[in-house]
């Protein structure tokens, strides 16, 4: 009896999810809607280089070399900032800033204009993702074993913490006002509640999915859709229908830690297939691909580790 009235409860917020999304968006899932000013005219691409730091990149450059990044970030010195895992592009008031997370126990919030660390936590664990929730609160997925670390807005000092086995991906979705999760065999999706400062994640809507979850992130010019990776597939989740599909074409193939897109249609991954010989994980390349699915070419960066692959795109979707 409990586990069908879980099973029920799960049933039930899938559905409010879907609700949330509004009338309006029903039908739309899966179309391509107009960007808006913080999507558009932008093919860049940020790579996360676990033996330097972060770089951007045109997409449309032919060649990619140091020398020819756009913007870059050295991770600072120390074990706390090793092997890098995560980059997301967000806005802090008036402020274009940089989230970034390391598998060696840190994550903070970097200034973009002036490349200095402005934030740091410590949530151990071995952290893969980071996000900034609208009030300004934080929060960071670890791995190992699995836990949703919640830092109140300009603390250092955890909030509150939630076990997520093989926490893997955090992203805030502006369009149903909820937080989703990722890692293992769990999508779940969460109610941020509390106050800035005390931030708490409650109402859980939760599915199981096919194992080993990587990488969770929005398709750029949808309404409604998120991409999705694990060890052996990628996949596009429709929220309004609460469906799963493989991913067209190349784009779903194995071992992808990070996909996304920009919003005029450019698809990217990352592949990794284990670790380095010097501890670090990824190699030069990321994959190019058209929405179809339809195969476009590969950048790559000479000597590099590329964990992760993400638009520079100022906003949550």
């Amino acid at each position: 009896m409990a586990m069908m009235r879980s099973a029920d409860r799960a049933r039930r917020g899938w559905r409010v999810i879907g609700a949330a999304l509004g009338a309006a968006a029903v039908g739309m899932v899966g179309v391509l809607v107009a960007p808006t000013g913080a999507q558009a005219a932008s093919d860049r691409v940020a790579v996360v280089d676990q033996r330097y730091g972060v770089r951007i990149f045109s997409a449309g450059a032919s060649r990619w070399t140091a020398g020819s990044a756009q913007w870059s970030w050295k991770r600072p010195a120390g074990s706390g900032w090793k092997n890098l895992s995560d980059v997301k592009f967000r806005k802090q008031g008036s402020r274009n800033v940089v989230l970034v997370a390391a598998s060696g126990g840190r994550a903070g919030i970097v200034d973009y204009a002036t490349r200095k660390v402005r934030y740091q936590v410590t949530p151990g664990g071995n952290p893969h993702a980071i996000e900034l929730l609208p009030n300004g609160a934080v929060v960071v997925a670890s791995s190992d074993p699995g836990k949703l670390t919640l830092y109140g807005k300009g603390r250092t000092s955890p909030a509150a913490t939630k076990a997520f086995a093989k926490a893997h991906a955090v992203y805030w979705d502006s369009a149903i006002k909820r937080l989703w999760a990722a890692g293992g065999t769990r999508l779940c999706s969460y109610k941020v509640s509390g106050t800035a400062t005390a931030p708490k994640l409650t109402n859980a809507a939760c599915r199981t999915v096919t194992g080993n979850v990587h990488d969770l992130s929005p398709v750029y010019g949808t309404s409604a859709n998120l991409w999705m990776s694990n060890t052996s597939h990628v996949y596009r989740y429709d929220i309004n229908r609460n469906r799963f599909q493989r991913a067209p074409g190349s784009i779903d193939t194995n071992k992808i830690k990070s996909i996304g897109n920009h919003s005029g249609g450019l698809v990217f991954t990352t592949k990794v297939a284990g670790a380095n010989s010097d501890g670090t994980y990824g190699n030069g390349n990321v994959w190019l691909y058209r929405l179809n699915g339809s195969y476009v070419g590969n950048r790559y960066l000479s000597g590099a580790a590329i964990y992760k692959a993400r638009p520079v795109v100022w906003s949550y979707r």
